[in-house]
C-alpha cells in the first residue's frame, strides 16, 4: 500500500523535530559545560595573588621590629606566578634578622627552592608619582613619602629633595635612588631667610641671615636681623627656617 503524500510529509516534520530537539539539547549541555569551566577558571584567578606577595604576607608575622621585607629573589620561572595561597608553603631559618637568608619554598606541583630574601630596616622613601625625565626639577607633587625597606638602592635624603634636578630617567612609582639626582646647592651663609618661629599658639615671623650654609631640608642656623639672637630650626624650600614646631 502506497503511503500517503501528507501521511510521509507529517513523518519526516516529527523527524525533523526530534533531530532539532536533540541538537538543542546538545547545545544546551555543551554552554552548560562550557559556563562551569569559564566559572572555574575564573573562581581560580580571583583567588590567586602574586608569589611575590604572598611570601611577603607569611614572612611578616616572623620580622623582627622595625624590619621589613626588602626583596624576594624569586627564580624567572616563580617570578610572574599568580597562585592560590594555599598552595604555597614555606620554612623559614630559624631566625629572621637584617641580611640576606634563604626561605625554602614550595608550590604545589613544582619542585622545592632555597629562595634568598632581603631583609632590611624600614625608613622614609621618596616615591615618584609620575615618570621623571632627566633634567627635570622635583616638585612636591612629584613625590610621596612612604615607609619600605629596600635593597641593592641606596634612596635619596627625603628631607632635601625637593628642588633636586633629575639626572636618570625615574619609572612612576619607583623608589628614588640618590644617584638618579643631583641635590640643588645650599644656600650660602649670610643669604638673607625668613624665620618662622612656632611655639604652641604663639606664630612670629620675621627675618634673619644663615649663620652656615645650609639646604632646603636640613637643620640650619640664622641669626635675627632684629634682635640679634641665633635660632635653630629646619630650612624649608624655597628660603625658610622653621623654628619649633613643624608646619
Amino acid at each position: 500500500m502506497r503511503m500517503r503524500r501528507h501521511d510521509r510529509r507529517a513523518m519526516d516534520a516529527v523527524g525533523f523535530t526530534r533531530a532539532s530537539l536533540h541538537h538543542d539539547r546538545d547545545l544546551r549541555i555543551a554552554i552548560f559545560i562550557a559556563t562551569i569551566a569559564f566559572l572555574a577558571v575564573l573562581a581560580s584567578r580571583v583567588h590567586a595573588e602574586p608569589l611575590d606577595a604572598v611570601i611577603r604576607a607569611r614572612l611578616a608575622p616572623s620580622l623582627p621590629a622595625g624590619l621589613d621585607v626588602a626583596k624576594i629573589y624569586l627564580p624567572a620561572a616563580l617570578a610572574a606566578l599568580d597562585v592560590d595561597p594555599g598552595t604555597v608553603a614555606i620554612e623559614l631559618p630559624r631566625e629572621l634578622r637584617a641580611g640576606r637568608p634563604s626561605i625554602k619554598l614550595t608550590v604545589r606541583g613544582r619542585r622545592s627552592a632555597q629562595v634568598p630574601v632581603a631583609i632590611a630596616a624600614a625608613g622614609d622613601v621618596a616615591i615618584a608619582q609620575r615618570a621623571l625625565a632627566a633634567g627635570d626639577v622635583i616638585a612636591p607633587g612629584d613625590i610621596a613619602i612612604e615607609r619600605r625597606a629596600l635593597a641593592d638602592l641606596a634612596p635619596a635624603p627625603v628631607a632635601t629633595l625637593l628642588g633636586a634636578t633629575v639626572t636618570a630617567q625615574i619609572a612612576a612609582g619607583a623608589p628614588i635612588a640618590a644617584r638618579a639626582v643631583a641635590l640643588p646647592p645650599p644656600l650660602a651663609r649670610g643669604t638673607q631667610i625668613a624665620i618662622d618661629v612656632r611655639r604652641g599658639a604663639v606664630h612670629v615671623r620675621g627675618t634673619g641671615t644663615l649663620e652656615l650654609a645650609a639646604r632646603p631640608g636640613e637643620p640650619a642656623s640664622a641669626r635675627i636681623t632684629a634682635t640679634r639672637v641665633v635660632v635653630h630650626g629646619t630650612l624649608v624650600a624655597p628660603a625658610t627656617l622653621v623654628v619649633g614646631d613643624s608646619p
